[in-house]
């Protein structure tokens, strides 16, 4: 068994050196956690607007989908680009909530 191990290790490592690999593990990272919150929160609008709980077995299917993402992402990737994906989405989390903000200000202000 530890041969078997050795050679995936290897395989990993080799799959990491690749720059397309990096940069496809990257943006699986990065489009990831998007696409599993937009699928569940339509799911779960479309199964409350037709009260069919197959909408929410489908989101449920979209979100596991997207774990399976994630780890291709982390294997591809390896930790320097997790760290560079966290940040990356970081930087966009909080450009959207200052944008929210701003918008929300805006609405408060008299006319």
């Amino acid at each position: 068994m530890a041969k078997k191990s050795g050679m995936i290790k290897r395989l990993i490592q080799k799959i990491r050196a690749s720059k397309t690999a990096f940069t496809i593990g990257v943006i699986l990272l990065i489009i990831n956690p998007p696409i599993g919150w937009i699928g569940f929160a339509v799911g779960g609008y479309f199964a409350g607007k037709y009260h069919n709980p197959k909408y929410l077995g489908i989101a449920t299917v979209v979100y596991a989908i997207t774990w399976g993402m994630a780890g291709a992402g982390v294997l591809l990737a390896g930790p320097r680009g997790v760290s560079l994906a966290k940040s990356y989405l970081k930087k966009l989390w909080g450009i959207l909530r200052r944008r929210r903000e701003n918008t929300a200000n805006s609405d408060d202000s008299p006319h």
